[in-house]
C-alpha cells in the first residue's frame, strides 16, 4: 500500500473500533440533565460542534489492547468502561482549552471560546465526576484486583497529566524553551493514550509484562499524535498566531531555532503572520528544511524503530496488525 492507502486503512480501522463508543458517549451526555441551564447548553455545544471533529482514537486503542490481551473483541463490559474513560478524557480536553486560552479548534468555537472560562471549568468538572461515577458502576462486577488496577491507573494518569500541564505553564514564562525539555512534554502527553491501552489490557487480563508493553505502545501513539499536532500547527494561521502570542512556538520551530541565523530570519516573518497564509507557508518551509527538524525527525524514527520491535506488534492476530498500522501512519505525519 502507498501512504494514502495506509492512511485510509488506519482511518477505517479506528472508526470501526472506536466510533460506537463515541456515539454512546454523545447519547449519554445529551440524554442527561445536569442543571437545565448553562451547563447543559455548553455540553450540547460540545457534543454537536466539537465532538464530531474528534477522531475516536482512544476507544480504538483500548479495543486493540483488549483484543491483544484476550484474543476477543469487546462486549458490554468493555463498552461501559470505554464510555466512562471518554468522559474523563473529554473533561481533561475542556480544561486544557481553558489553560491554553483556546477559543477555536478546527474552525469551531470551544466551550471556553463560547461560554467563557468559568463555565468551561465547571463543564470539565461535570464530565470528570460523571466519568468516575460511570467507571465505578462499570467495574462493580469485576474482581477486587481488576477494579483496583483500573482506578489506580486512572488516578496516576490524571496526576501525571496535571504535572505536564503545570510544566507547560512554567515553560510559557521561559524566554527560550530547550528542544529536549519540550520533547519531554510531548512524551508525557502520551499518558492518556497509554492509559487507554493499559485499561484495555487490564480488562483483557494481560499479565504484568504484556501490560507494560501495551502501555508503552499507547504512550508512543499518544506522543506521535501530539507531535503531529505540533507539525500541523505550522500551517494553521490562527493556531500559529495563538501559539506565538499565548504559549510558545510549535515543536518543529523550537528545534529549528537552534540555528540562530534561521531564528532571526523566521522572527521577522513571525511579526507578519496574522492573516497571511503566504507568510505562514514561508515560515513552515524554512522550519521544515532546517537541520533542527531533521534532528527531530531522526529522534521520532528512533522511537518508531524501538516500538515496532515490541512483541505486541508482531502478534498474529488482527489487533497486533492494527497496532502496527496505526504506528506506521502516525509516524508519517512528521
Amino acid at each position: 500500500m502507498n501512504k494514502s492507502e495506509l492512511e485510509d486503512a488506519a482511518l477505517a480501522m479506528v472508526e470501526r473500533r472506536g466510533r460506537a463508543v463515541m456515539d454512546k458517549v454523545k447519547q449519554k451526555i445529551l440524554g442527561t440533565v445536569y442543571d437545565n441551564g448553562v451547563i447543559d447548553s455548553a455540553l450540547q455545544h460540545y457534543v454537536t460542534d466539537n465532538l464530531p471533529l474528534v477522531f475516536p482514537l482512544f476507544p480504538a486503542l483500548m479495543s486493540i489492547s483488549y483484543e491483544v490481551a484476550s484474543g476477543n473483541s469487546g462486549g458490554d463490559d468493555f463498552d461501559s468502561v470505554a464510555v466512562a474513560m471518554m468522559f474523563i478524557a473529554f473533561s481533561a480536553d475542556i480544561h486544557d482549552d481553558v489553560i491554553d486560552k483556546s477559543d477555536v479548534k478546527y474552525d469551531k468555537e470551544t466551550v471556553y471560546g463560547k461560554f467563557g472560562s468559568e463555565v468551561a471549568v465547571l463543564v470539565g468538572d461535570v464530565l470528570l465526576i460523571e466519568g468516575y461515577s460511570l467507571l465505578y458502576k462499570a467495574c462493580e462486577s469485576f474482581s477486587l484486583k481488576q477494579r483496583g488496577a483500573i482506578f489506580v491507573a486512572v488516578s496516576k494518569a490524571l496526576f501525571e497529566l496535571c504535572a505536564v500541564e503545570a510544566l507547560e505553564v512554567k515553560l510559557r514564562k521561559e524566554v527560550v524553551v530547550e528542544p529536549e525539555v519540550y520533547f519531554e512534554v510531548m512524551r508525557l502527553k502520551g499518558v492518556f493514550a497509554g492509559l487507554q491501552c493499559r485499561v484495555g489490557g487490564i480488562l483483557g487480563h494481560a499479565d504484568d509484562e504484556l501490560l507494560e508493553v501495551l502501555t508503552g505502545f499507547g504512550r508512543v501513539v499518544g506522543m506521535f499524535g501530539a507531535i503531529g499536532d505540533e507539525f500541523n500547527d505550522l500551517f494553521d494561521v490562527s493556531e500559529l498566531v495563538h501559539r506565538v502570542k499565548f504559549e510558545y512556538p510549535p515543536l518543529p520551530m523550537i528545534y529549528a531555532f537552534q540555528d540562530e541565523v534561521l531564528r532571526n530570519t523566521v522572527s521577522v516573518f513571525v511579526e507578519q503572520l496574522e492573516g497571511s497564509k503566504g507568510v505562514v507557508k514561508k515560515v513552515a518551509k524554512l522550519v521544515l528544511n532546517s537541520e533542527g527538524v531533521y534532528e527531530l525527525r531522526c529522534k521520532i524514527r528512533e522511537y518508531f524503530d524501538r516500538e515496532v520491535k515490541n512483541v505486541v506488534l508482531y502478534k498474529k492476530n488482527g489487533a497486533g496488525l492494527d497496532a502496527f498500522l496505526l504506528l506506521q501512519v502516525l509516524s508519517f505525519v512528521m
